[in-house]
């Protein structure tokens, strides 16, 4: 195998200052490959800190600020007209031996077109794929922008970094070649959370209150809307309960009038975005981290629950069955049924000593499988074999 660090590796991702999921991990992914690569990260947005070994390339393309919700697509195909310029300039300069892109549409529009031009392949990280998504989780014009960019992004990837099984399926489906798709999840560092792992928390006494937490984006894909439900028949069964909400989105004004309509007001409280600094104190006073999806690639509220030591409560969608052994790390269950969902809840509400065990269990193994050093060897492998004409898939 070659010299890695003498091989240039850019990475394409927007918004990377920003507190996203997407974001996390295209930094961290970046900051493990700058251990084998000269590493170049393009974005219009970073963190205030450097990464050691990697190079920060701004980007500036317009914002369409004056679109308000309508500029979410030009804003799009702006980012990618600038990376694209920015890629074939940085080549000319520095010399690009491989592009790591961050989502369908920096593929399609970005690194394809080079690709097709230049001979420089690209990989791609796919953090979720429109035909995966329920009706209603975007914007008809995203919707239509997605699913023009979605296939040839695939297509066109000289490999595909899957985060799930699920995900790799849908890659084979949109038209990505078998021997090019590889499975290697995102990882979680506690400290990004705030965590202090050297805390113990108390398992929780016979008859307390049931403290459930769900961390994330109250979208329609998120499945919050069943979760309420759900909470409504625990009440109406006599189960004492609090239910946290962490996040905002398009769905917090029908989430809080659902809430009111079942007479839920001092049960379920919504706490807004959080630092994610400030997570890991939360999760570790929950007893229960729910996670309701309808559709979810490899939502990383599970790794930083199961860093932190608590059980969780899924549904078997996208990555959530890749993540969660059911009965041994926690429970999954079928999606958008409000009834199984309380069903389960209640048992847990039963058994304290169960989501004691399940919470060891889990932080055990998102240490042995999700820790971001093997991951970024992992990654590593793979586009070092793809440069030298050895690529397998896995």
């Amino acid at each position: 195998m070659s010299n890695d660090r003498s091989r240039h590796l850019v990475v394409i991702c927007p918004a990377c200052g920003g507190a996203g999921g997407v974001a996390n991990l295209a930094l961290n992914q970046a900051r493990e490959l700058a251990h084998y690569f000269r590493v170049t990260l393009l974005s219009d947005s970073f963190p205030a800190t450097g990464l050691d070994g990697v190079t920060y390339q701004p980007l500036d393309p317009p914002r369409f600020s004056w679109l308000r919700r309508f500029g979410h697509v030009p804003r799009e195909i702006a980012f990618t007209l600038s990376a694209k310029a920015a890629l074939r300039n940085l080549h000319g300069s520095a010399g690009v031996d491989i592009v790591l892109c961050h989502g369908h549409a920096v593929a399609a529009l970005a690194a394809g077109p080079v690709q097709r031009t230049l001979g420089i392949p690209y990989a791609m990280v796919t953090h979720g794929d429109i035909f995966d998504r329920p009706k209603g989780t975007y914007d008809p014009r995203l919707t239509w922008f997605y699913r023009q960019v979605t296939r040839p992004a695939y297509r066109g990837a000289a490999l595909v970094v899957a985060l799930s099984p699920r995900m790799r399926d849908l890659a084979l489906r949109g038209g990505a070649a078998p021997e090019r798709v590889v499975v290697i999840p995102n990882g979680i560092d506690p400290a990004e959370i705030g965590l202090d792992e050297r805390a113990t928390t108390p398992s929780r006494a016979p008859n307390a209150r049931l403290e459930l937490l769900y961390v994330g984006r109250l979208s329609v894909e998120k499945g919050v809307d069943v979760l309420i439900a759900a909470a409504g028949l625990l009440k109406a069964d006599g189960v004492a309960f609090r239910l946290r909400l962490v996040g905002g989105g398009p769905e917090e004004g029908h989430l809080r009038a659902q809430v009111t309509q079942l007479q839920l007001e001092r049960d379920v409280a919504f706490l807004g975005p959080v630092p994610r600094l400030a997570l890991g104190p939360l999760y570790q006073s929950a007893d229960l981290v729910c996670v309701p999806s309808r559709s979810d690639p490899l939502p990383t509220v599970v790794l930083e629950a199961m860093a932190s030591g608590r059980p969780l409560l899924g549904t078997v969608v996208g990555g959530l069955p890749f993540m969660v052994q059911d009965g041994q790390t926690g429970w999954l269950v079928a999606p958008g049924d409000p009834v199984v969902l309380a069903q389960r809840l209640r048992r847990s509400a039963l058994d304290p000593s169960a989501l004691a065990e399940q919470g060891l269990a889990a932080r055990q193994v998102v240490g042995e499988r999700f820790n971001w050093r093997s991951i970024g060897e992992r990654l590593r492998v793979q586009l070092s074999r793809l440069l030298d004409g050895d690529l397998a898939a896995g």
